[in-house]
């Protein structure tokens, strides 16, 4: 590991002095740009763009027209074609997101199959691969873009795809901008960034906070977020030096017994839940030009201190203290080359990383259980025991490869391959007999083909991608003992890692400026799905299913219509998740048999937006505005992967934002669920111990459909100026 950090020090440091030969003036600046070498653009993980010969759909976040707070990266995610959305923390800043069938999700437990990447560093969570959207820097970001399928770039957990995030630099023209919002349900957002160049270097600095009651009781969210990144860049090298913070505090409501909505929709269960995370974030990334190509590497620590709160109805609450570390560094070489007189891109990289994980989970009483669970060590009159005190380790490794031949000027040809070396100590300090390790090792191929034809984009890939069991699932994958997440964990049963194999036709065509259709068909097969099987309300276990499916279609579109600025969108998708082995899930329901061609929970098959937007430019005043509607069919709920029981309810919402902007001052009205639908974004079964809502409570618990209730119209009105 430490060979991997020196390679990337050199990097900075041959960077740094090449940068520093840069004047301090604006008309150097620009001259700089000019005089770097060509960017090598072959596709690499540290690149700063994608490469269109990518045998992939690379579909770019509109970071033109944002959301701000805590969901919005969230948000604009949701946004792409096929990407769909579930909650069932009832918290707006914790949505759980849905990309082919594979989840992207802050909640542990769910099962993850998208890598998340700010500045090349991965920054899914150590603990269980999961990503708090709530900590991602949305104001600081300048490219974001998600590449769908397979890639041995960006490696473990990219089953479905990887989403990509660039911060913003300064540069040559100071900027200084702001803006506020204030909105339903106490919303209150409002961020600064400021940039520019001075002395020779390049700055930008990001404020952001937001805060709102949330529409169920006590699920509010407040998060604090500040970035700043310094950088020099010189005519063959660059190196930029960025910190990221955040504090957050959210509160969580969950879902609700469906016979409360129609009496008491904003109700909460289980009032109290919350999850506060404390986040630090360094990187260091540098870059140096060197003949055909260039040489790009980063270095990173990250922290992230985890408390959480679960109160059980029936049961003892549960507090976690959860502490995230992760270091490691990523080099990279990206050459242009020939091969039998052809154009060659290769793009070589390794990887080292190691994190360490310390659980520590207490059991409180409560009024429903003055008691303490067994097991726990506490003395007689305590009202809280320690029942968890462990830590994992995992040291991760891989080294890839990747080959982009121009075989003709319109035919490309891609080959890539990847090893990767995942290791992941467990220690239980209290039973040192539940202590253990697990090594996994995977080789990750991918062959690929593009052909790009004037306005026509073709392309078709087959590959396979990789995904170690995460040190949670480790801890946490016996039935007999089962896990109230994150706090019970032992010496389980092995698992075995997710391999899934993918194959992918697509392509786009532009007819004109303005207009696009894009259009993919996929099948993925995935051997060992690991998936947290719910044995109650809060608990449950990891398990491998040996065989899943995943298969469907994706399509988009925009098209200019006879009105000038008037425009049409829309997106469709088929997801076709299923299982295809016979396995018995445990669940609260008597039967949870599934056999091959049941479909998974949260699933919807089809999914789709359409709308109309207006861009009108008069004088100095700019007028965008778009009107929106997506919908998903039924889906069935969690703790029903047999398919047995009425599914939720699909829906149909609409949604309205309006931007005004003069100059250099703004205006933005945002109304979601126009029309004020009343819909549920997740559902579950479980045992409900108290019963209907203000009755008396039954005297055992009965099982029932819990739902989530999705928000009502929500208005948000926001003001920006940029100087």
């Amino acid at each position: 590991m430490h060979s991997g950090f020196t390679s990337v020090l050199l990097i900075a440091a041959l960077a740094l002095p090449l940068a520093a030969q840069q004047p301090d003036t604006t008309r150097a600046d620009t001259t700089r740009a000019r005089r770097l070498a060509p960017v090598v653009v072959s596709g690499a993980r540290l690149a700063p763009l994608s490469d269109p010969r990518l045998p992939a759909q690379v579909r770019p976040l509109d970071l033109a027209r944002p959301t701000h707070g805590a969901s919005s990266a969230a948000d604009l995610l949701a946004r792409l074609p096929g990407v769909g959305m579930s909650n069932d923390q009832g918290s707006h800043a914790q949505p759980t997101l849905e990309l082919r069938g594979f989840m992207l999700s802050p909640v542990v437990g769910v099962p993850q199959g998208v890598s998340v990447f700010l500045d090349g560093v991965r920054v899914n969570e150590p603990d269980a691969q999961e990503v708090n959207f709530d900590l991602l820097p949305m104001e600081a970001i300048d490219h974001a873009e998600l590449v769908t399928g397979t890639s041995a770039v960006y490696g473990k957990n990219s089953l479905a795809g990887a989403l990509v995030l660039r911060s913003a630099r300064g540069d040559s023209t100071p900027m200084l901008r702001g803006g506020i919002e204030a909105g339903s349900f106490g919303e209150r957002n409002a961020h600064l960034v400021a940039g520019g160049i001075a002395a020779g270097f390049d700055g930008l600095a990001m404020l952001a906070g937001t805060t709102d009651d949330g529409y169920q009781v006590q699920s509010g969210a407040t998060t604090r977020q500040a970035f700043a990144t310094l950088g020099r860049r010189g005519p063959a090298g660059d190196v930029a030096l960025s910190v990221l913070y955040g504090r957050n505090r959210l509160s969580e409501a969950g879902s609700l017994p469906e016979r409360w909505l129609g009496v008491a929709r904003r109700a909460n269960f289980t009032g109290g839940d919350f999850f506060r995370p404390d986040l630090v974030q360094v990187t260091l990334r540098g870059e140096r030009s060197i003949g055909p190509g260039s040489v790009r590497g980063n270095l990173f620590t990250r922290r992230n201190a985890i408390e959480q709160l679960n109160i059980n109805a029936g049961g003892a609450n549960t507090r976690a203290f959860v502490a995230n570390r992760s270091a490691g560094g990523t080099a990279e070489l990206a050459l242009q080359a020939h091969a039998a007189g052809r154009p060659l891109s290769l793009a070589v990289g390794a990887e080292l990383a190691r994190s360490r994980v310390d659980y520590r989970v207490l059991a409180e009483s409560n009024a429903d259980a003055p008691g303490l669970p067994d097991g726990c060590d506490a003395q007689p009159g305590d009202a809280t025991a320690l029942c968890e005190d462990a830590m994992a380790r995992g040291d991760d490794a891989a080294m890839y490869g990747q080959a982009i031949l121009q075989a003709t000027p319109a035919l490309s040809l891609l080959a890539s391959l990847r090893g990767d070396l995942s290791r992941v100590p467990f220690e239980d300090r209290r039973d040192a007999a539940n202590s253990g390790t697990s090594t996994f090792r995977q080789l990750s191929p991918k062959l690929g083909a593009t052909l790009l034809l004037r306005d026509v984009r073709l392309f078709g890939s087959v590959g396979s991608a990789f995904r170690a069991p995460a040190a949670l699932e480790l801890a946490c994958a016996s039935p007999e003992a089962t896990c109230p997440l994150p706090f019970s964990l032992g010496a389980d049963p092995p698992l075995e890692p997710v391999v899934a194999w993918s194959y992918e036709l697509g392509g786009s065509w532009t007819p004109a400026p303005g207009a696009t259709l894009a259009l993919s068909a996929y099948h993925t097969d995935v051997r060992n799905e690991i998936v947290f099987v719910s044995a109650e309300r809060a608990a449950g276990y990891f398990h491998n299913v040996p065989r899943t499916r995943r298969q469907g279609i994706e399509g988009s579109f925009t098209l200019p219509l006879p009105h000038e600025g008037l425009r049409a969108f829309g997106s469709y998708a088929f997801v076709n998740a299923t299982y295809r082995s016979s396995v018995l899930l445990a669940s609260v329901l008597a039967d949870n048999q599934v056999e091959p061609g049941t479909h998974f929970a949260q699933s919807p098959a089809h999914r789709g937006t359409l709308g109309l937007g207006l861009t009108h430019v008069r004088s100095t005043t700019l007028l965008d505005a778009e009107l929106s509607a997506r919908g998903v069919t039924s889906s069935w709920l969690r703790g029903d992967e047999a398919n047995r029981m009425p599914p939720l309810p699909g829906y149909v919402v609409s949604d309205l934002r309006v931007l005004v902007r003069r100059q250099r001052l703004s205006a933005t009205v945002r109304v979601a669920n126009l029309l004020d639908r009343r819909y549920a974004v997740f559902g579950i079964y479980a045992e409900n111990p108290k019963g209907g809502y203000g009755e008396p409570r039954p005297a055992s618990p009965e099982v029932e459909r819990f739902l989530t209730p999705a928000y009502p119209r929500t208005i948000t009105l926001g003001l920006s100026l940029e100087l």
